[in-house]
């Protein structure tokens, strides 16, 4: 099997990398810079994809599948980010069907809701709403845990290691359902080798709240931690001031409506598709810090 793509130079797209030519297939990469990934991964395939202007369309001829995981994580202008994401998921689908590929696979997210407080989860939802449910898949992981990568984890992860202090918005009872990177990419082979097809819910059936993954990050890593309860609303405001006057400032607001945007989400039902078991957040943070 021939697999594309997409952000393959992310948290997640490495992990695909080293994942799926473990099963024997042929991995092509699509990435902003090609040079520096050809030398990081000499022995796959690279192209340029910096979306929505540029997308090398020759690694798609033959390929079986397309995964979609590419979202840029560095942008704070929202209007940027929308031209990546929806103009750019838009060329990557249509350049995939013109060259016949049989699956697209796109990488959505647990928050994906049509009201979600987040522009990520509402976007997520929408490009859902693109695929053909009955060839092809859509993968929507819990907050995933890697270690190396630019999300929401390793941002908290690197405060925590470099503050000793973590804010907990709105208390901290938001439900968190957490997923590990290597579950997320068994859950994307074990789709395209049993030939699934629509959305799939790919997390730890359990959820925990906010408040506690970040007490168990802390014991794990070994750090005395203070936890300070912030009301959501005037934060979230006066991140929003800060970014209008475009200063620097470590926290985003798409970063505090995701984590608004948490709910806990059934799972079992398409664990059960995937035969998978996805590991509670204590094994996952055992195993990565």
């Amino acid at each position: 099997m021939i697999v594309a793509l997409t952000g393959a130079s992310g948290s997640l797209g490495r992990q695909l990398c080293n994942y799926l030519p473990r099963r024997g297939w042929e991995v092509r990469a699509l990435v902003r810079d090609p040079d520096a990934f050809r030398r990081l991964r000499p022995g796959i395939r690279s192209g340029r994809c910096d979306l929505p202007e540029t997308l090398d369309d020759s690694l798609l001829e033959g390929a079986d599948v397309l995964v979609h995981g590419a979202y840029p994580t560095r942008l704070t202008d929202l209007e940027q980010i929308r031209r990546v994401n929806e103009e750019g998921t838009r060329r990557v689908l249509e350049a995939s069907r013109r060259a016949g590929v049989r699956r697209f696979v796109l990488i959505s997210s647990l928050v994906a809701h049509p009201d979600a407080p987040s522009y990520y989860g509402r976007s997520k939802h929408a490009l859902e709403g693109l695929l053909d449910p009955a060839r092809d898949v859509v993968i929507r992981p819990g907050l995933i845990l890697a270690r190396e990568g630019q999300g929401l984890f390793q941002q908290m992860r690197d405060a925590m290691r470099r503050t000793h202090f973590l804010p907990l918005f709105g208390g901290g009872q938001q439900p968190l359902q957490t997923v590990h990177v290597d579950d997320v990419c068994e859950a994307v082979a074990r789709a395209l080798e049993r030939d699934l097809s629509g959305a799939l819910n790919v997390a730890e059936p359990d959820a925990t709240s906010f408040a506690s993954f970040l007490r168990m990050m802390a014991r794990r890593l070994g750090i005395r931690c203070l936890f300070l309860p912030l009301p959501f609303t005037p934060v979230l405001a006066g991140v929003r001031a800060v970014e209008a006057l475009r200063l620097p400032f470590p926290l985003r607001s798409e970063s505090l409506l995701g984590i608004k945007a948490l709910r806990r989400v059934p799972v079992l039902e398409d664990l059960r598709r995937l035969d998978l078991r996805v590991r509670p957040v204590g094994e996952s943070l055992a195993d990565l810090l």
